[in-house]
């Protein structure tokens, strides 16, 4: 099933294969056409750039794993972050007891943490926020982690 697209700035269909095409746009046998094919609307331009950049995102975050249980107690357990996101920011310690701490200029929260298979499941018990929530990690290639809530974390040793 061919596709008839018509080329205003040619006056001709741009696929060749079209009955309605006048014999005399057929280029010639030996001769390169000047135009090697109409150019696409401007939407149909925009539309595949974004559909480029959406498969390229899309790629990206599938690319990056998340990490094991055992990478998640070498990289995560015992070592303290800068956490952002959005526009808050907190200072979060995994500590090597179960226990979270979190501060924020909003106030700090305590609670405790376990591992459920790959997921490191968070109880904030005290604070403005308590949450009881469990969270993969991806390593970014700057080093940063991001959590499976949006929440970047940046070492802080």
């Amino acid at each position: 099933m061919p596709v008839e697209a018509y080329c205003r700035l040619h006056g001709r269909f741009a696929d060749r294969l079209s009955s309605r095409m006048p014999l005399e746009a057929e280029p010639k046998v030996g001769r390169r056409p000047a135009n090697r094919g109409c150019p696409l609307p401007q939407y149909l331009k925009i539309a595949l750039l974004a559909a480029a950049i959406l498969i390229a995102l899309c790629m990206r975050s599938d690319a990056q794993e998340a990490l094991s249980a055992a990478a998640i107690e070498d990289r995560i357990i015992g070592h303290a972050f800068q956490g952002r996101k959005g526009i808050l920011s907190v200072s979060l310690q995994y500590g090597t007891d179960g226990a979270v701490t979190m501060r924020s200029p909003l106030g700090t929260g305590t609670g405790r943490w376990t591992l459920s298979g790959d997921q490191l499941c968070v109880k904030m018990e005290t604070g403005l926020k308590k949450v009881n929530e469990c969270l993969t990690f991806t390593r970014q290639t700057d080093g940063v982690y991001r959590a499976s809530n949006g929440l970047r974390l940046t070492p802080v040793e």
